[in-house]
């Protein structure tokens, strides 16, 4: 077996905010159920030059196939429900931009796309500019109104109740359409331009710490066809254009209502018409067999660098079986959890497999929603003081990464500059150890009655997230509660964490590294926090964000995050548990697989992927 680590040194941290954070327990990232953040991120590993041959379609007749471990579910994940690296992972290739974050955090440009230049930065003046020969692969041009529409969607300028934010959000906005983030884009004015035109220029009120990946980037932000949803509203993309001029609610309002639910996919009714769902990349969907797998093939409408196989079959495998698949050659590529059994496992298939480890940008964690069963702050207190963090970390993590430490940051990795920093002044480190004492005193002070229930969501199947869920309810069923192990589907819980139909949720944020996408999941609801759906509020977070968002170099962020990291401590909100490691491993005769750090997991450069 070739095993190559790339150690856990720092990793180079970029100020870049449009990277969307995704839910990682809403998919795999290192062993699943991972929310992706809103982070702009694309997987073009090479940022070549286009050849404008539009000779898409890949080389000879070659398949390769990954195993994810959880199913596809929306084609925008740009979405609160959509956001979650199950879909990114299948569309990191399908759906392009003018940018991506690269498997070591770095942003690259994504030039076969289009180029971005900054052409001021008093006030900060962004100019995009498509390829000529950009086209969705139904032969629409790819252009202002793609734009338009990105831009409306992630900059909160349009209300549910019909009105414009022309003077700027308040934190009344109601957001017509239901974005994982505004962050970046809400401090930008209304962008203009012609239909058809290739060229659009974005003007920001204030700095903006990631306006290299504030929209269109390939993961997280992607650009969704508008000529789609403009059909789908009963107009098209002259009408679009139009209606975003003159903020015509009565167009924009059917255009919203099918950006956020209309690439919602329904696996009774199974993959939507060709004409629904185009693509901007490399390869496109051609079929999906729910629960099974779902099939890319070469995009011949692509104008770039054709991808090196013209088929990638991703099938759908329970994590724990994913090395079998591997071993039977029933799949090539896997990102199974990394433990003692998988990577006893590997090792035993000698010199037929290539394996890498790493470090991640993805945490586990535990959100408390005030609005639900953890509204008395004693409440969450006791919580707090009950949830056994190191028996966690000693029992299912270190068994795999002996040297794997609680995690004492939500901001930060403990590969990351900085992350020393808060982990001593956050407050975190308090609770590493059980206190029922402390935990029963809170109990009662919160007047809660003993048995009081709390729903734990998290996603299933997933063996380490049930066994966490059973170490919580051993230590605290002891001081009063009656914790409830509520396991949903991938789907169920981005809908139920979504609408905040839940008490305490379980998941994992996989990111990108970037300071800027922090914010959409721990500001205000109505000051950028649209993945925060457990209700935190506090004045003096929201303003910390601002800061970080509006930085144009690194100094003080840290001491900002550290504001950030306090709250959450001291009001009870959220619980660091575990940093994860990586792991993907493929079989020898594949090329071009490469571990990646952030949300995008390995497929961020699938088309790249060759047998030899």
């Amino acid at each position: 077996m070739k095993r190559t680590s790339r150690g856990a040194g720092p990793i180079a941290l970029a100020l870049s905010t449009a990277a969307l954070v995704v839910v990682a327990g809403c998919t795999t990232s290192g062993g699943g159920d991972t929310t992706t953040t809103s982070s702009s991120t694309s997987g073009s590993a090479s940022g070549t030059t286009s050849d404008s041959s539009g000779s898409g379609g890949g080389s000879a007749d070659t398949t390769i196939t990954y195993a994810a471990e959880q199913d596809f579910y929306a084609y925008n994940t740009f979405t609160v429900d959509g956001n979650a690296t199950a879909n990114q992972t299948v569309l990191n290739q399908v759906l392009r931009g003018f940018s991506y974050v690269d498997n070591e955090g770095a942003v690259q440009m994504d030039t076969e796309f289009g180029t971005i230049e900054k052409t001021s930065d008093d006030p900060l003046t962004v100019q995009y500019t498509f390829a000529d020969d950009a086209r969705w692969s139904d032969g629409e041009p790819i252009g202002c109104a793609d734009f338009l529409l990105t831009w409306a969607a992630g900059s909160g300028y349009y209300n549910k109740d019909g009105s414009a934010n022309t003077g700027g959000r308040t934190a009344e906005s109601e957001n017509l359409f239901d974005s994982a983030s505004t962050t970046g884009l809400d401090q930008t004015e209304k962008p203009t331009c012609a239909d058809g035109d290739k060229t659009v220029t974005l003007t920001y009120k204030v700095p903006y710490v990631d306006w290299n990946v504030a929209i269109g980037t390939s993961a997280g932000g992607s650009f969704m066809p508008a000529h789609v949803a403009a059909e789908q509203a009963g107009t098209d993309t002259a009408g679009l254009v139009a209606a975003f001029e003159s903020d015509d609610a009565a167009v924009l309002t059917p255009v919203a209502e099918f950006w956020n639910t209309g690439w919602s996919l329904n696996p009774d009714q199974g993959l939507p018409d060709a004409s629904l769902i185009p693509s901007s990349g490399p390869f496109l969907i051609s079929a999906w067999d729910p629960g099974q797998s779902i099939t890319l093939t070469a995009n011949p409408e692509w104008w770039g660098t054709p991808p090196a196989s013209n088929t990638v079959v991703m099938r759908f495998i329970d994590q724990s079986q994913q090395v079998s698949a591997l071993q039977s050659g029933e799949v090539d590529v896997i990102e199974p959890q990394a433990n003692p059994d998988s990577l006893a496992a590997l090792d035993a298939l000698g010199a037929a497999v290539d394996v890498q480890t790493g470090p991640l940008f993805t945490y586990e964690h535990l959100d408390l929603n005030v609005n639900t069963g953890m509204a008395n702050e004693q409440l969450r207190e006791a919580f707090f003081n009950c949830v056994p963090r190191q028996q966690i970390v000693d029992n299912l993590i270190k068994p795999s990464q002996p040297d794997a430490e609680v995690l004492q940051s939500l901001m930060l990795q403990p590969t990351q500059p900085g992350y020393d920093e808060l982990a001593a002044g956050a407050g975190f480190e308090n609770y590493n150890e059980v206190d029922l004492d402390a935990a029963r005193a809170a109990f009662a002070a919160s007047g809660a009655a003993q048995g009081t229930t709390v729903r734990i969501i998290h996603i299933d199947p997933n063996p380490r997230r049930t066994n966490q869920v059973a170490l919580i309810k051993a230590s605290c069923d002891q001081v009063g509660f009656n914790i409830q192990d509520t396991p949903l589907a991938s789907d169920a819980f981005g809908a139920a964490r979504a609408s905040g139909d839940y008490d305490v949720a379980l998941f994992a944020w996989a990111g990108s590294g970037l300071y800027g996408s922090i914010s959409a999941q721990y500001a205000s609801a109505g000051a950028g926090g649209e993945q925060n759906t457990a209700g935190w509020s506090d004045p003096a977070v929201d303003a910390a964000f601002a800061a970080v968002n509006s930085s144009t170099d690194t100094s003080g962020v840290v001491d900002q995050l550290l504001i950030v990291d306090k709250a959450l401590a001291d009001n009870f909100w959220s619980i660091p548990l575990f940093a994860f490691p990586g792991l993907v491993a493929s079989n020898a005769d594949v090329s071009g697989v490469q571990l990646n750090a952030g949300q995008t997991q390995a497929t961020w450069n699938m088309q790249e992927w060759a047998r030899n």
